[in-house]
Parts: structure tokens; sequence; C-alpha cells
């Protein structure tokens, strides 16, 4: 092959002058999005971020691209879609971004070399500090479980405090409802029961009155009825002797049978108010028997009445079978309470039990600390550790403060062990337990 020839074929074809005109010109392009994409790592850190393209290439290129401006002219053109490149440009910003993918590639490793060494490191660290790190979590796991136990003892009584508050608040609920619904029952049939023996007294003393009444018109009726049969005959018989006498009493005959006559009329008369009286017997007779009917009928009120009285007397005697089912309900909550009687003794032996063990922890957790403080080299964890010691050391006084009063107020608890007070004059104290819980129990028993 050789090249003179085929440069004069190149050069005749115009593929030099087109490769030329190409070099002079902008031999490389890229479109907005893809520029943005390549090179956008190359911009300063602490720039604002633009969301227009051309102004965001034009903000990355000029500072990168401005060595490579000669005689004025950029080393690139934005176009409408498309980025320009003069030759050499690409190569530029090429050459620019593989050195900054280096630096962050350093960077990198740089912070995973760290995180690796510091993780070695620190489980060196922690295998050191494993054993009494172990005895620390113990001790404090133990005490957030008490204070959840404490939490929700406290939960469940207060529970229970108002589950007895609305129990008895609907017994006198369902006490008051209940009278007031018989109460006006009741007092209905008091005044039925009153207006029916008014009246049966009222009919009675009508009875009486009427019985009387008949038995004086009688009794007059009767005697005036003799009276008459005894004056006709004393005047018969006193015409018949003077008709044996003599004529010349013929005239007093005459006489004596006007007085016949007149006697006659009286009978009559008399008659006459013995059918007044009859008949004003047989409208009494019929009033007593309207009577007779209106208590009859009152009568067969005072049944209904009667059967009502039965019902409610069945709903009184239900009432008295639910009294007898809550007195028993009463009897067997009283057992109950004798059962939580005795579970709160046993609660308060192991809250004193705990207590002695937390004594031996507070002697423990000091133990730890001296030793902490005389062999560990890193002053911040010994300052941690004596800051959490000082911490439960307070927790445990306020606690202790506390206890003390509730045993004032509540002789008969146990009293504390005698060790405590030896051992809360040494290093540190452990917590006694807690007082809240105690005065929970107290409040129980």
């Amino acid at each position: 092959m050789q090249h003179l020839t085929t440069i004069d074929q190149l050069r005749c074809a115009g593929v030099v002058a087109a490769v030329t005109i190409s070099r002079s010109a902008f031999p490389n392009k890229l479109d907005h999005i893809g520029c943005l994409d390549r090179f956008k790592m190359m911009k300063e850190a602490g720039g604002k971020e633009i969301e227009d393209p051309q102004a965001a290439i034009i903000d990355l290129l000029d500072p990168v691209l401005k060595p490579r401006e000669a005689e004025g002219k950029k080393a690139y053109v934005l176009g409408k879609t498309k980025v320009y490149f003069r030759a050499g440009a690409l190569e530029f910003l090429e050459n620019e971004r593989a050195k900054h993918l280096g630096k962050w590639a350093i960077f990198l490793q740089k912070l995973t070399r760290s995180y690796f060494v510091r993780k070695q490191l620190g489980g060196l660290r922690m295998k050191s500090k494993a054993p009494n790190a172990l005895k620390i979590q113990s001790w404090f796991r133990c005490l957030v479980a008490k204070k959840e136990c404490k939490k929700k003892a406290k939960k469940k009584k207060l529970a229970g405090k108002k589950k007895k508050k609305q129990m008895k608040a609907s017994i006198k609920l369902q006490a008051i409802a209940r009278g007031f619904l018989v109460r006006p029952k009741f007092q209905k049939m008091l005044k039925e029961k009153r207006e029916k023996e008014r009246l049966k007294n009222e009919v009675k003393e009508l009875e009486d009155k009427v019985r009387d009444a008949e038995m004086r018109r009688m009794k007059e009726v009767e005697e005036a009825r003799e009276a008459a049969e005894k004056e006709i005959e004393a005047y018969k018989a006193m015409v018949a002797e003077e008709k044996k006498a003599d004529k010349e009493k013929q005239k007093k005959s005459a006489q004596q049978q006007t007085l016949i006559d007149e006697s006659g009329k009286i009978i009559e008369y008399l008659r006459k108010e013995n059918m007044k009286l009859r008949n004003q017997n047989d409208s009494m007779r019929k009033d007593f028997k309207s009577l007779k009917e209106n208590n009859a009928r009152l009568m067969e009120a005072n049944a209904s009445a009667s059967a009502s009285f039965t019902a409610l007397n069945d709903h009184a005697k239900q009432l008295n079978a639910t009294n007898a089912k809550l007195i028993k309900n009463v009897e067997a909550y009283k057992q109950q309470l004798e059962k939580l009687k005795e579970d709160l003794k046993t609660r308060q032996s192991y809250y004193l039990a705990e207590a002695e063990a937390r004594l031996a922890y507070q002697k423990t957790m000091a133990q730890i600390v001296g030793t902490i403080q005389d062999k560990c080299r890193d002053a911040q964890l010994t300052e941690d550790v004596v800051i959490m010691a000082l911490e439960c050391e307070a927790e445990a006084k306020s606690e202790r403060a506390a206890l003390d009063t509730t045993k004032k107020s509540a002789p008969a608890a146990a009293p504390a062990p005698a060790a405590s007070s030896s051992s809360s004059s040494k290093k540190k104290a452990a917590p006694p337990p807690d007082s809240s819980s105690d005065d929970d129990s107290d409040d129980d028993s």
C-alpha cells in the first residue's frame, strides 16, 4: 500500500477536504439530556438546580471549557436540541470527567475502608466490654420491665374501680327507675282500694237507713191498723147495744152512725196512707236493687284490682329473688377480696425479696463502676457510666423516700432489710422496690 497514492486518491475524492472542514468547525455533538447526564458530576458543589436544560448546560460547561476558549471563541455552541463541540473540546471533557470519577472513587474507598476499620475496632472493644455490658443491660431491662408491670397493675386497678363505680351507679339507677315505675301503680291501687271501702261503707249505711225506715213505717202502719180495728169494733158493740135499747135513743144511734161513717172515712184515709207507704217501700226497694248492682260492679272492680295487686306481688317476689342473687354475688365478691388480700401479702413478700436482689445489683453496679474508673482508658465511656450510675442512685433515693412515707402511713408493712442503710452509705446504692406498687398494695389491703 502506497500512502502517497492513497492520500492523492482521498484528496481527489474530497474526503480530506470534508474532514478538514469538519475539524475546523464542530466535529462532535450531543443532545441536551445526554450531555447533562454524562457530565453532571463535574458541577461544582453547592450550585443551584436549574430546570431549563439549555440554562443548565451553559451553567455546567462554561466554567469547565473556559481553558479551551481561543481568540474569544467558545469551545462549544448550543443548538435547539443538541450541543456542538469544537475539535478537542469533547476529548477535554472526557478527560475531566475521568478525573472527577477518580476523585469520587477515592472518596468512596476512603468511606468504606474507614467503616470496615471502625467496625473491626468496635467489635474488639465491645468484646472486651461484653461481660460488664451484659450486667448493665440485664439490670436496665429489669427496671424497664418493672415499670411496665407497675403501669399494667395500676391500669388494672383503675379499671376495677371504674367497673365497681359503674355497677353501683347502675344499681342505683335501676332502683330509682323501678320505684318510679311501680310507685304510680301502687298509689293507684291504694286510691282504688280506699274508694271501694268508701263505697262499701256508703252502701252499708244506705242499706241500714232503708231497713230502719221500712221497719218504722211497717210498725206505724200496723199500729194504725190495730187502733182503727179496735175503734170500729168498739163502735159496732156500742151500736148493737144502742139498737137493743130504747127507740128514744135512735137519735143517738144516728149520731153514732155519723161517727161510724167518719171512722170509715178515717179508715179509708189510713188505707190510702198505707198505699202511699207501700209505694215508697217499692221505690226504696228499687233504689236498694240499683245499689246492689253498683255493689256488684264495685266487687268486680275490686277483683280486677286484686288481680293487679297479685301481679305486683309477683313482681315484688321477683325483685326479692334478684336481691337474694345480688346478696350471693356480694358474698362471692367478698371471697374474691379475701383471695386478693392473700395475693397482696404474697406480692409484698415478693417485693421485699426483690429489694434484697436490688441491693445485690447495686453492689455489683458499684463494683462495675469502680473497676471501670480504675482500669478503663476511655474517658468518655467512664464519664457515661458514672452519669448513669448517678442517675440510678438519684432515682433510688427518691423511691426510697416514697417507700419510707408509705411505711409510716402503713405500719403493718414488712420492714426494709438492714443491709440497705449500710450499702447506701458506701459507693452506690441500688433502688428499693417501687414505692408506687407498695402504695397500690396498701390501698388494696
